[in-house]
C-alpha cells in the first residue's frame, strides 16, 4: 500500500482499528490493512471493481467491499473510523466541497483522511480524463 508510485506506505495512517478506504479498486490496499489487524470497509462506485474484489478476496476476514458512491454512503452510514484513506480513488474524482465535510463527520477523535490522486490539468476543475500511461495529462503531447 503506497500513496505514490515510490511510497510512503500505511504508516501515514498510524495504527487505526477500523478503517474505511474509499475507491478501493481491486482491494489489495485494503486486503493489506486487514492483514495488519485493521477491520476495513471498502467502498467503490465500479459495480466491477467491487464484485472482482469480494471474488479475489473471499476469504479474508476483516474486509468487506461495498458498492456504493462515496458521498452516499458517508452521508447514509453512521459508523465512524480511526482512518479514511483514498490511494488514487475516491478523492481524485468527487467535489471536495461535498466529500470532505462528510469525511470528517465520520472520523473517531483523533482519526486520521490520508489519500493520494494526480495533479490536476493546469487551469482546470472538477472531473479529468486519465491518459493511456495511467496518471499522466491526458492532454499531454
Amino acid at each position: 500500500m503506497n500513496w505514490s508510485q515510490s511510497g510512503p506506505g500505511p504508516e501515514l495512517l498510524g495504527t487505526p482499528r477500523t478503517a474505511l478506504e474509499l475507491g478501493p479498486g481491486e482491494g489489495t490496499g485494503a486486503v493489506h490493512l486487514a492483514r495488519r489487524g485493521v477491520r476495513v470497509t471498502a467502498v467503490d462506485f465500479s459495480a466491477g471493481q467491487v464484485e472482482r474484489a469480494c471474488r479475489w478476496w473471499a476469504d479474508e476476514p476483516d474486509v468487506g467491499f461495498i458498492h456504493a458512491d462515496a458521498c452516499e454512503f458517508l452521508g447514509s452510514e453512521a459508523t465512524e473510523y480511526d482512518a479514511i484513506c483514498s490511494v488514487w480513488g475516491a478523492v481524485w474524482f468527487t467535489d471536495p466541497d461535498r466529500l470532505l465535510p462528510l469525511v470528517t463527520k465520520r472520523l473517531t477523535p483523533g482519526g486520521v483522511f490520508v489519500f493520494s490522486h494526480a495533479e490536476p490539468v493546469p487551469d482546470a476543475y472538477g472531473p479529468q480524463q486519465m491518459g493511456a500511461s495511467g496518471w499522466r495529462d491526458a492532454n499531454a503531447n
